[in-house]
């Protein structure tokens, strides 16, 4: 049985892809990890023969899946959205749980999935949904290949056959009718028939994918499903309850805590605190209900932008072009003023 990492109340299992040492079946080399009694005669052993067998730190280790996200020792992570999300990824009888992160922009609803999926070594499939999303990218198509044709797995069926994590990122975006067509492969015992005549010889070409006990099936979104009245994620689809149903869990996701963006400005990006504090206050009374007819969405991808901008450019630079700019008429003359109230920048 692979190991597992306890995440809350979660035992999340780490994922394996023939993870090895590069030395390993080779007689003449001794690893150091199971070998009690060679350990004590470390000092004599060559730095080859000192091989640190599974140790993913060790230079000979070889195998991890290039679908395996990088991971950012400067995430913090969030403890309650972490937990919900460990339990959801968690093997309950040989399956996990689908899940649909909804939020507003840049509150890091990606993020966390990959940090966890780096964790736990776990490659993850990601796509992004538009209304130019079609059939071909997500379930596969016949492309040319020198001179013969190949049939490619789509980003869900690639997931489902190595089960790795499906990152379905703006969830909402996808076209009704193309939602409806991937409900029989979030089922619990879903799958995915592939059925086409092969372009050049016109033969049957047809198979029954199955998914894979690791694959699981993860959405962000930033509505709920049920449209954008508002106006303020134009383009949105409604999701239909059906198409609801299919999750097991509905995580909301919502800005940091001001502690908490504050520890994330401040290690990712060498600021002064005073000033990442100030940049932090300003955000958070945008994004208050006294402000709640603003269509800016002040998001912690913005406040990184600014700090950012603030160490490169002067601080009335920064601010028209990682927060101004990204602001109508209205909004701008509300963002200028806190600007200039807190930070005492005219922009």
């Amino acid at each position: 049985m692979g190991k597992t990492l306890k995440i809350g109340n979660a035992e999340v299992k780490i994922q394996s892809y023939n993870d090895k040492c590069i030395f390993m079946g080779k007689k003449d080399i001794h690893c150091l990890v199971y070998n009690k009694e060679l350990r004590e005669k470390e000092k004599n052993l060559s730095k080859e023969k000192r091989c640190q067998g599974f140790n993913k730190k060790c230079e000979f280790f070889a195998g991890s899946s290039p679908f395996v996200p990088t991971y950012d020792e400067h995430y913090l992570l969030p403890q309650k959205e972490s937990e919900i999300l460990a339990y959801a990824l968690s093997d309950k009888d040989g399956k996990g749980d689908n899940v649909l992160i909804f939020g507003k922009p840049g509150t890091g609803k990606s993020s966390l999935v990959k940090q966890i999926a780096a964790i736990l070594n776990w490659g993850v499939e990601q796509f992004s949904c538009s209304e130019e999303t079609t059939s071909a990218k997500i379930i596969g198509q016949w492309i040319v290949v020198g001179k013969s044709m190949q049939w490619i797995d789509g980003c869900i069926t690639n997931a489902m056959k190595n089960g790795f994590i499906l990152l379905e990122d703006e969830a909402d975006f996808m076209r009704p009718e193309l939602r409806g067509e991937v409900h029989g492969i979030m089922e619990e015992e879903g799958s995915v028939t592939l059925t086409s005549l092969h372009p050049k010889t016109g033969q049957p070409f047809r198979e029954i994918i199955t998914k894979h006990p690791s694959f699981r099936w993860i959405s962000t979104a930033n509505t709920i499903g049920y449209g954008d009245d508002l106006f303020v994620y134009h383009g949105t689809q409604y999701m239909n309850a059906a198409s609801r149903d299919r999750y097991e869990i509905i995580l909301q996701f919502d800005y940091r805590t001001p502690e908490e963006e504050l520890e994330i400005v401040t290690t990712k990006i060498k600021i002064d605190p005073i000033v990442a504090g100030k940049m932090i206050e300003i955000a958070n009374i945008c994004r208050s209900d006294i402000n709640e007819d603003m269509v800016f969405q002040f998001s912690l991808r913005r406040l990184l932008a600014w700090a950012r901008y603030w160490n490169q450019t002067p601080p009335e630079v920064a601010s028209t072009l990682a927060v101004l700019n990204y602001c109508n008429q209205a909004d701008r003359h509300t963002v200028k003023s806190l600007i200039r109230t807190h930070l005492n920048i005219e922009t």
